[in-house]
């Protein structure tokens, strides 16, 4: 195992040359600013929960010093009364919880960038540069006076306070105390949660690095499933020199005269084909050639009668010698071998077997995953299941096991399924802890358990931290 030290502080990601943070890396990640409307609310909230803790002191405390202030001894006037007791504990109590309470809130702030309105509201507070926890002083303690001192003065700082975050230039709605803490609100309801530290980082990591292979892709050697079909040589008869084929036809209709004929010209180009040559030549014993049958024998010609001796007579002019007529072959088919075929040289009945001449079917598709570690894992088509230790059973009986390495063991053991639906190859998760995910012109799309959603080629799937980009051909 090899480990690495860094030696610097770490590089902190999304900022410009400047080291200004860039807005659209953000949104990048999913980060989505938080709406105005929820923001006041969330203030609305915390600002109603403190009056709920001041209302005891604004009922029985706040009176009653208020009653004592024209006296001539205030003091007396107020520890004087058969209540003194309860005046006290209305007043000192509410203000003990409401410091209790705001500090908490500092704390939550400064560590989860979440407050009680906030939480109510789902929204959530970073760092505006490392797009962490926003920390306790500059982050929650320098945001909260800068609110605090626009209450000093009334009506004018808190309007233009609250309405900073209209004329942000980087349109993430940050207001003054955002700015001054460096800070930046962001809605959970509708984006990432900033603070899921695992889907965080696979946010990052995806948008940091590109899994598209850019290699040029091989043409495929499959049989294409669609598109035109191509001419296939498919005998259909045969012609006068004795070879399987479909003879050319005349452009007036009819075969061409024998004189004419040569050698037959096949729809494609055969390695079955041979040349109509005069029947002196030799036969090849290529096994791409087809030859006559070697039994057949040639066919007999009528010999011309031999002339009789002249009787003893007058001499008589010779005759003529009659042309013989060939004699037709009768087509009586052989029980041995196959009337309509013809055998390589040295074939029998028994092993010869007809060629396939007609075309194939389409190939069935194939899929490959290239996984981000570089290794390459072929999907069959069975489909396949991924995992740790993946096992195979129910719908996924046949399925083959791909076993994923994972030291952080965020990939399952049994985690996702492949599987062919009409040609398509789908994904289906299988209840993983981690959760799994298409990623589709870099949108990621979560799967649910137990719903098969379609894999296009380029798309990449994502299981766990682990990622793959799909190939199908």
């Amino acid at each position: 195992m090899i480990w690495e030290i860094e030696d610097g502080p770490r590089a902190i990601e999304g900022l410009d040359e400047r080291g200004r943070p860039r807005p659209e890396y953000a949104a990048g990640l999913g980060l989505v600013p938080a709406p105005i409307g929820r923001r006041i609310l969330a203030m609305v909230i915390e600002g109603l929960f403190i009056g709920l803790l001041q209302l005891p002191m604004l009922l029985v405390a706040l009176p009653a010093i208020i009653g004592a202030v024209g006296t001539a001894d205030p003091a007396d006037a107020v520890f004087g009364r058969p209540d003194a007791v309860w005046i006290v504990v209305t007043f000192v109590v509410p203000y003990a919880l409401t410091t209790v309470f705001l500090l908490v809130q500092l704390i939550l702030f400064g560590r989860r960038g979440v407050t009680l309105g906030k939480a109510f509201t789902g929204l959530r507070a970073v760092n505006v540069k490392t797009l962490e926890r926003p920390r306790f002083w500059r982050g929650a303690v320098v945001r909260y006076l800068v609110q605090v001192a626009s209450l000093l003065v009334p009506v004018g700082p808190l309007l233009v306070i609250a309405l900073s975050p209209l004329f942000d230039p980087d349109r993430r709605r940050r207001g003054w105390p955002d700015l001054a803490a460096q800070t930046y609100l962001v809605d959970i309801r509708k984006g990432l949660n900033p603070y899921d530290a695992k889907r965080m980082r696979i946010a990052r990591k995806t948008l940091a690095t590109d899994l598209r292979d850019e290699k040029a892709s091989l043409p495929s050697l499959a049989t294409p499933a669609s598109g035109p079909a191509t001419d296939v040589y498919i005998p259909v008869a045969r012609n006068r020199g004795g070879v399987l084929g479909a003879p050319k036809e005349r452009a007036g209709g009819g075969e061409r005269p024998a004189a004419e004929e040569g050698p037959v010209a096949p729809i494609q180009e055969s390695p079955f084909a041979v040349d109509s040559a005069p029947a002196a030549a030799p036969p090849t014993r290529e096994p791409v050639v087809l030859a006559r049958q070697a039994a057949e024998p040639p066919a007999p010609v009528a010999s011309p009668a031999p002339a009789a001796a002249p009787a003893p007579g007058p001499a008589s002019a010779p005759q003529p010698t009659p042309r013989p007529e060939p004699i037709e072959e009768p087509a009586t088919p052989s029980s041995s071998v196959a009337p309509a075929e013809t055998l390589l040289p040295g074939a029998t009945s028994s092993t010869w077997s007809a060629p396939d001449l007609m075309p194939s079917p389409a190939a069935a598709p194939t899929a490959s995953l290239l996984l981000d570690s570089g290794e390459q894992l072929e999907v069959p088509a069975t489909g396949a299941v991924l995992g740790r230790a993946p096992s195979v059973a129910g719908a996924d009986a046949g399925a083959a096991p791909l076993a994923v390495a994972d030291s952080t063991k965020s990939v399952s053991k049994t985690h996702v399924a492949l599987r062919w639906v009409d040609g398509a190859l789908v994904a289906v998760d299988l209840g993983s802890t981690n959760g799994s995910g298409v990623i589709r012109d870099g949108a990621e799309t979560e799967l649910d358990a137990g719903v098969p959603a379609t894999l296009r080629s380029g798309d990449t799937l994502r299981f766990g931290d682990r990622h793959a980009s799909v190939r199908l051909t």
